[in-house]
């Protein structure tokens, strides 16, 4: 049997394709389960319990996680149950940044300096040495949430005097690129460098979209950036299989910059991206390597040296009530996702509780090179936002 945890994030996962899959679901029911457990708080503690109490009943072979939320909690399953895959040693060092950041930096491996700390007061310490720009960020969240740029006195006044486990750091100059990866028995099977269009991760701070596009093996920087990543993942606790998500920091002539590594499933759009690059479903291939199935790591990564320009993109959601969306996209254009209805209202709540990877419509796009691609890329944002509507917050019963 195989143990598969199921965060509120992972819409449509389809489980089918392995026989005996036992479901422990924060929401979505996943197609193909051969039971499923609902928990109201999909949080780490919880999960280990309900794992720990499913396998009294169920003897299982492997624990499969896919989600940031998950990965902790998988970890902790395999280590008590004595279960192939990733252990929390490994686990915590792709979760925690200062951690990852400890281990890189040990290695010898380019970052910038940081600190962990808990107050505004260690903030002001930390920049007092180190100057400003800096970059707060708390040590285990995903999607952005709770980052912060320091860029002035007017900044550092405004935090707050709490800052639990948190981690501030020297801002990297460059441009912020994203490298997926996968490694299977210990040994690399891709490495697909993309880079972000506009204000990367962070667009959604403007109600902008925004997405990325892979770079074919020609790019100056697919080299490095591939290179990097494997020295990353070695310099950090091993695990035989891993599935990668990481971001560096680029700048002509220099060597890539960690930002931070994750192990687990890109965030909404890349996935369809690389789907579409690789011809293949990145969760449903993770979901065969990780509950032991045979893979055929050797087509995939031919695939992935042969992928050609694809991109990725979204349009984030905004204050106020959507009132329409798209039905459709030009012929360049795949794999539209409507993640959102019209009716649905992000109050002020839920609109600053937004993360990076939340859109309310996406899609990817495909050209015959890289200039093509990245018009492309401007010309169905600007068709989607005219077909994406908003009523304004005010006229829907205020703030």
């Amino acid at each position: 049997m195989i143990l598969v945890l199921v965060s509120p994030r992972q819409r449509g996962l389809d489980l089918s394709g392995v026989d005996g899959c036992v479901v422990i679901t924060g929401g979505p029911v996943p197609v193909g389960a051969e039971a499923v457990v609902k928990i109201a708080g999909y949080r780490t503690e919880t999960l280990v319990e309900t794992g720990l109490d499913l396998a009294r009943q169920y003897r299982f072979r492997r624990v499969v996680s896919f989600a940031e939320a998950d990965v902790i909690a998988a970890a902790q399953l395999r280590e008590a149950l004595d279960l192939p895959g990733q252990r929390p040693a490994s686990a915590l060092a792709y979760r925690d940044k200062a951690l990852m950041r400890e281990h890189t930096l040990d290695a010898g491996l380019p970052g910038p300096a940081y600190r962990t700390v808990e107050t505004a007061s260690e903030v002001l310490d930390f920049v007092a040495e180190q100057g400003l720009p800096a970059v707060l960020k708390p040590r285990s969240s995903s999607g952005s949430v709770g980052v912060r740029i320091l860029r002035s006195a007017a900044d550092l006044a405004e935090l707050p005097d709490q800052l639990a486990d948190h981690v501030v750091e020297r801002f990297v100059p460059g441009e912020v690129v994203h490298v997926d990866g996968l490694l299977v028995g210990g040994r690399p099977v891709f490495a697909l460098p993309a880079s972000y269009t506009g204000l990367a991760c962070l667009a959604h701070w403007e109600d902008s979209g925004s997405g990325s596009l892979l770079l074919t093996a020609e790019h100056p920087w697919h080299g490095p950036l591939t290179e990097e990543l494997w020295r990353v993942v070695d310099a950090l606790p091993a695990a035989e299989d891993l599935l990668l998500h990481a971001e560096f920091f680029v700048a002509e002539g220099e060597r890539p910059v960690l930002c931070e590594i994750a192990s687990r499933l890109p965030g909404h759009p890349i996935p369809p991206m690389i789907n579409r690059a690789l011809g293949l479903d990145l969760r449903d291939t993770w979901l065969r390597i990780a509950a032991g199935q045979p893979v055929d790591v050797t087509a995939i990564s031919l695939a992935a040296a042969k992928a050609g320009p694809v991109a990725n993109f979204g349009l984030p959601p905004r204050l106020g009530r959507l009132t329409a969306v798209p039905t459709g996209v030009p012929p360049w254009a795949h794999d539209l996702e409507v993640l959102a209805q019209p009716g649905e209202v992000w109050d002020r709540e839920r609109y600053e509780a937004r993360k990076s990877g939340d859109f309310v419509v996406t899609w990817t796009v495909t050209a015959d090179s890289e200039a093509a691609l990245r018009q492309r890329i401007q010309e169905s944002a600007d068709l989607m936002e005219d077909l994406v509507g908003w009523q304004a917050l005010a006229s829907v019963g205020g703030a």
